[in-house]
């Protein structure tokens, strides 16, 4: 048996908005998305994958970063910024690494609440815990602030890194490949058809069977997505 020794199969914005249309009845096999219906799709299709980063860690999306330490709290983090990254979702962990020997020392990340309790916030020395503000407070930019405010040793020899989610990429041209891999590309079409379902008259009872197929889809996807580590109980004993 011959197979095509290729695994590369890829698809666009315009071709899961155009499947997701013949789903619907909105267009007919061989014919083609008005530009209206483009734009309007795109905006839904966006919205979905916008929804889902509330899924959380998926493999691909999962990134690190490092930047040098200064004699600061903040660090604005974002295109163009300190820390020139897309502004992150979430940070899930944090580490310094020092210089000479690569050891690298853990730094927990802490709530809001967490780091207002820290009674004085100018202490220097090595910085242990790290806050994160997604929106900021110029909504433009993450803000990292790390306690203690590091002191010259730390500035010398230590790098801070961070693991943190990244957004996904947006649908905003035609050709524009999905931010998932492959095995979530049902999962958008699917989901795409379910939510574009009411504005072509679809009826209640279909959509319904609709999204019970797309959620299923999204599940599947999501569980061969997310990271997988090994669990171990062990009995407490007196």
């Amino acid at each position: 048996m011959a197979t095509s020794g290729s695994s590369n199969f890829a698809t666009t914005r315009d071709e899961i908005i155009k499947f997701a249309l013949l789903n619907v009845n909105a267009i007919g096999i061989g014919e083609t998305p008005s530009s209206d219906q483009y734009t309007n799709a795109a905006f839904i299709l966006n919205g979905i994958t916008k929804h889902w980063q509330n899924d959380g860690m998926p493999l691909w999306a999962i990134k690190q970063t490092s930047f040098a330490l200064t004699a600061t709290a903040t660090y604005n983090v974002g295109a163009g910024a300190t820390v020139n990254v897309n502004r992150p979702l979430k940070i899930y962990s944090a580490f310094t690494r020092l210089t000479s020997d690569s050891t690298d020392m853990p730094v927990e990340v802490i709530t809001r609440q967490e780091y207002e309790q820290l009674s004085n916030k100018s202490t220097t020395g090595i910085p242990i815990r790290l806050f994160y503000d997604e929106r900021g407070a110029a909504n433009a930019n993450g803000v990292i602030t790390i306690w203690p405010v590091p002191d010259t040793t730390s500035i010398s020899d230590r790098t801070m890194y961070i693991n943190y989610q990244r957004p996904f990429d947006d649908f905003d041209a035609t050709a524009d490949e999905p931010d998932f891999p492959q095995s979530w590309y049902l999962a958008l079409v699917w989901m795409l058809s379910w939510a574009l379902a009411p504005q072509h008259g679809v009826p209640l009872e279909e959509r319904k069977v609709w999204l019970q197929e797309a959620e299923k889809l999204h599940r599947e996807a999501l569980l061969f997505s997310t990271e997988e580590g090994s669990l171990y109980v062990e009995p407490q004993t007196n």
